[in-house]
């Protein structure tokens, strides 16, 4: 039987009127890996900073091989075995794989008592072997890939002999292979009986790497269950708090006749020869490796990237787009891959996002209707179930599904007739998926043809009308609802 590696035993946090980790305990044993999941908001992350930390306890104990520990910094976690590799990576991309990997603790050389960088990168190369990485130490991290950068951080936290290395959303950003290489990884670090902690909102890898499961929600610990007994809609139900009736809707499609329609679109070396239609209340899925082509495809249908020759129809009219303006005023909605940075201003309240497309709306002159962007701003809080505690909260301080929904809010108040959605439920938990697929389920009985980029095959094949497969900038293959498995689109994607 394994040994416990970590407990942590009755953690309480609280903030201003939030109790945002309420009497939970939890334990990893060594060479385990331990799913930790719930929505947005449940206290996964206050959790991990206390262990970390970045957070300290209002009350309750942390114990290490079943000793007592105090964690109050995160040098002091780094001193207990601790490390945690976040989702936005914190890399130094201007130094070298080893100046990361031995960032503060460069070896020196005895008589000179300047740096050795020779034995550094010996000793990287010696931990990126123990991972089955050939990163070269003397490479600058800032010109390596996402995956890449993730191996340099776990080299980092074995150099500094981590005994529970903590892994939140690891996969947002990477590809199906790179996940997999990942794994293998993973792997590796169990067999040398490192326990690791994974949080992550994708139940299908949840259920192929973990041993357990532990799931809170509201501040508490609902449960831990052993992953090969447990039952994914049990889990999701913990998660939620309520029965899961059906986790994708049934989409049903009337065709309504032709909204809109491309006609050999080429960018140059990027996209070739892209044509395909959409009907009014259908869902046109794009689906591809990362490099396929997807995220040009629906880049260039709103003007972001410049076509350099085809046609673009709406309504049976051949339309001009050269920017996101144009596609704005031909009805064309938008929902980024990137909400931080490309769908949402941070730095303003929830009120003035939802209201930002819709300017002209708001007033005459130059001069702003409150009342009216503050209707605007209920009316999505209300009709997406946006979790904010008022309208004047800066967006950035609330969570990724709450975030995506107010991207979502802001562009429908456009009242679009065609839209574009790129990874609408990356980095959102169960039950802000289940909201964004019911709102994409209401979005086509209205008659809103969309489109839709995803690399979540699961979400893909049940929630589209018909899925194209993009390889190398082309459409590689047509499937219908109901006729391609998981293994015949990644055929597909993986052809030159």
């Amino acid at each position: 039987m394994k040994s416990t590696l970590l407990k942590m035993s009755k953690v309480c946090k609280s903030y201003p009127g939030v109790k945002a980790v309420d009497d939970v305990s939890i334990d990893l044993f060594s060479g385990e890996v331990l799913g930790l999941m719930g929505e947005n908001g449940a206290g996964k992350s206050t959790l991990i900073k206390m262990l970390s930390g970045a957070e300290v306890m209002d009350s309750g104990e942390i114990f290490i091989n079943d000793l007592k520990v105090d964690v109050n910094s995160p040098k002091s976690a780094q001193k207990n075995g601790v490390s945690v590799i976040y989702q936005e990576l914190i890399t130094m991309d201007t130094l070298s794989v080893a100046e990361n990997i031995f960032v503060g603790q460069l070896p020196l050389n005895k008589t000179t008592k300047l740096v050795d960088w020779k034995a550094a990168e010996k000793k990287s190369s010696d931990v990126l072997s123990l991972l089955n990485s050939d990163i070269n130490p003397k490479s600058i991290v800032g010109t390596l890939s996402i995956y890449e950068k993730q191996i340099v951080e776990v080299a980092k936290a074995i150099h500094k002999n981590a005994k529970v290395l903590i892994m939140d959303e690891p996969t947002a950003a990477l590809s199906e292979k790179d996940s997999k290489s990942l794994f293998e990884v993973i792997d590796r670090l169990k067999n040398q009986g490192v326990g690791i902690i994974y949080i992550s909102h994708r139940l299908e890898e949840v259920f192929n790497i973990t041993d357990r499961v532990s799931v809170m929600r509201d501040g508490k610990l609902i449960g831990t269950k052993t992953t090969k007994d447990a039952d994914k809609k049990e889990i999701i139900s913990m998660m939620i708090g309520r029965e899961l009736s059906q986790f994708f809707p049934e989409i049903n499609l009337e065709k309504k006749g032709v909204a809109f329609k491309v006609l050999d679109l080429n960018i140059n070396g990027i996209i070739e020869n892209i044509n395909f239609e959409v009907h009014r209340g259908e869902i046109v899925g794009l689906f591809g490796l990362v490099g396929s082509g997807c995220l040009n495809i629906a880049r260039s249908i709103i003007g972001i990237d410049k076509i350099d020759n085809g046609e673009i129809h709406i309504n049976g009219k051949k339309v001009s787009i050269n920017g996101p303006k144009d596609s704005m005023k031909n009805k064309i909605g938008f929902i980024p891959i990137d909400r931080k940075h490309e769908g949402l201003t941070l730095d303003f309240s929830v009120k003035k996002n939802l209201s930002l497309q819709s300017l002209d709306g708001l007033g005459a002159s130059f001069i702003i209707n409150n009342s009216i962007e503050d209707s605007i701003a209920e009316k999505w809080i209300k009709k997406l179930e946006i979790k904010t505690p008022s309208v004047d909260v800066q967006v950035k301080n609330l969570s990724g599904g709450n975030q995506q929904k107010i991207v979502l809010g802001k562009t429908l108040e456009t009242n679009p007739e065609i839209l574009v959605v790129v990874e609408p439920t990356r980095g959102v938990d169960v039950g802000a998926k289940m909201d964004i697929y019911k709102m994409l389920e209401d979005l086509c009985q209205q008659g809103v043809a969309i489109i839709l980029v995803s690399t979540d095959i699961p979400e893909i094949l049940s929630i589209s009308h018909r899925v194209l497969v993009v390889s190398t900038g082309k459409i590689r293959k047509e499937f219908k609802k109901g006729e391609a498995n998981q293994q015949d689109l990644l055929y597909e994607a993986s052809l030159n």
